[in-house]
């Protein structure tokens, strides 16, 4: 199978939608790129080692794609960051009670396994979570709006958006209308906010 183009933005629907073809590896290295780093991120902030963290991604990533392909995700339920924060938060949970996750038979339990999936999290999701996922996936599709747009354009949201400069400093800059520098926030904004939605929701 060919390697997947780097720049190539793939929704999180379409990649989900892959996902359910169990050959298809470029699928899973797509989630994992776009959701491994807020992961080990919230488990380095709840006091887990490097290495705990690189394997609660990959094993909550795991479970993930095990649940999505059983059917279930239900969209109507939720945002999928929040579904997703329940499988990791439960994984988090597994790890730091290592003590208690041995059976009567001596054995770890599975961490995809129906007691374990069945563990209730918390009915609310944690505002740490929250703003590790956000800022990773904000970081995500900002490296695809430097794609996308030439650099006049970009450096226009830049300067009105996201370094909160006044519109005359930009003119001056950018050696360009006001309309212009308009047309340029608004046109970078709308496609920002497309690809945020495409990274945290599921369209049918």
């Amino acid at each position: 199978m060919a390697a997947h183009n780097a720049h190539e933005w793939v929704t999180t629907s379409t990649m989900l939608q892959r996902l359910s073809n169990f050959g298809d590896r470029a699928a899973w290295e797509r989630l994992s790129e776009r959701f491994a780093r807020p992961i080990q991120a919230f488990a380095r902030q709840r006091g887990l080692t490097p290495d705990e963290c690189e394997d609660v991604a990959q094993e909550s990533l795991m479970a993930f794609a095990q649940a999505y392909r059983r059917g279930d995700y239900d969209r109507a339920k939720g945002r999928l960051s929040h579904w997703l924060f329940g499988i990791v938060w439960r994984r988090i949970d597994h790890v730091r009670r290592k003590p208690d996750r041995v059976g009567n038979g001596g054995h770890l339990r599975p961490a995809d396994s129906a007691e374990w999936m069945n563990f209730e999290a918390p009915r609310t999701v944690s505002p740490e979570w929250e703003e590790i996922f956000e800022r990773t996936m904000l970081e995500d599709c900002m490296r695809q709006i430097r794609v996308e747009f030439e650099p006049k354009t970009l450096r226009a949201f830049e300067m009105l958006v996201l370094e909160d400069r006044s519109i005359e400093e930009a003119e001056g800059e950018l050696k360009t209308s006001r309309n212009a520098l308009a047309i340029a926030k608004h046109r970078v904004s709308k496609r920002l906010r497309e690809l945020i939605e495409q990274c945290d929701e599921v369209r049918p």
